[in-house]
């Protein structure tokens, strides 16, 4: 059995809780976890994705670190009202927090994940939630588009 590093984990934690609470409540929304890949997938969509993960010493003269993770949410809406309700959505879920689990797949059946809860994940800062404008003549995807950006971390 192959088990990914806590950053994977985190990012398929983050990734797993919103795409199940937008099928929860919505209907036809894609979850992703690849910007270009947000292009070739039918609107509206969801990109849930990791940025980076800068560590920081847990004090002076120590080896053990802590992580924040840098998760970065990229709507991909139909229209103004739907671009501004997702943003929303996933801001409110986001306070809540969600289940770190940490993943692993079998070598024979790597498409298929197995998850084991261990912890929580949490908001520790709010980077970004903002609309983006690329103008009236702007790709269809890029017409009513919002960024999030958050630092999480695990408990």
């Amino acid at each position: 059995m192959s088990y990914f590093q806590p950053a994977r984990c985190v990012e398929l934690s983050v990734h797993y809780y919103l795409e199940t609470e937008i099928n929860a409540h919505w209907t036809d929304i894609s979850t992703i976890k690849s910007f270009t890949q947000a292009y070739k997938t039918a609107l509206p969509v969801v990109c849930v994705r990791l940025r980076e993960f800068p560590p920081i010493q847990k004090e002076i003269g120590s080896t053990s670190l802590i992580y924040d993770y840098n998760i970065v949410i990229d709507i991909f809406a139909n229209s103004e009202g739907q671009k501004n309700d997702l943003a929303y959505f996933i801001m409110d879920k986001l306070k809540d927090g969600c289940i770190y689990y940490e993943f692993s797949q079998t070598s024979g059946a790597p498409e298929t994940l197995t998850k084991t809860a261990n912890g929580r994940l949490h908001v520790k800062d709010y980077l970004s939630n903002t609309a983006l404008d690329f103008g009236e003549d702007a790709d269809k995807y890029d017409q009513h588009r919002f960024h999030v950006s958050v630092n999480m971390r695990t408990d």
